[in-house]
């Protein structure tokens, strides 16, 4: 898929633009890129510079990062359609946290901190929206974070008073 095929509908599929109505949509075309993937391939690497982020149109994509004692990767999670990663490096410009590959032949919608840059200048109100559902997802996703956090300690401690 290219961009000049790309529709406001398509987006809908997009878990953080579903609310936008179809004149939003429209708009948010012009501050993205298309990037197709074929299985196997590797989108980036852990610790590469990063300043965009992604947004699954189709297809599946896996999330691993390196283990320090080996040479092994660990798999931190799956991504389907109507997912987003790296708004870290979209935020912050840092390198990347991880590995992304594609599992499927994926399509992947790109928002780069320039393209976000021009998005909050020229359409404030639909950049308020994205940015809002972005922290939605980043709050989400750090509350699961903690309580798997909090549920290894408990479990590390009962380990060690059974010692």
């Amino acid at each position: 898929m290219d961009k000049s095929t790309l529709k406001p509908g398509h987006l809908k599929r997009i878990k953080s633009l579903a609310l936008l109505d179809d004149a939003q949509l429209a708009a948010f075309l012009n501050y993205i890129e298309v990037v197709n993937l074929a299985p196997g391939s590797s989108l980036f690497r852990e610790g590469q510079p990063g300043d965009s982020m992604f947004l699954i149109l189709e297809g599946q994509m896996r999330v691993s990062i390196q283990k320090h004692s080996s040479h092994e990767s660990l798999l931190l999670r799956m991504l389907d359609a109507g997912d987003a990663f790296g708004e870290i490096a979209l935020l912050g410009h840092t390198a990347r946290t991880a590995t992304v590959e594609a599992v499927q032949s994926s399509v992947l919608i790109k928002i780069s901190a320039d393209a976000l840059e021009k998005l909050l200048s020229e359409q404030p109100a639909l950049a308020a929206q994205f940015l809002y559902h972005l922290a939605k997802n980043l709050g989400r996703e750090l509350s699961d974070l903690t309580t798997k956090l909090r549920t290894r300690s408990e479990q590390a401690d009962l380990l060690s008073h059974c010692r």
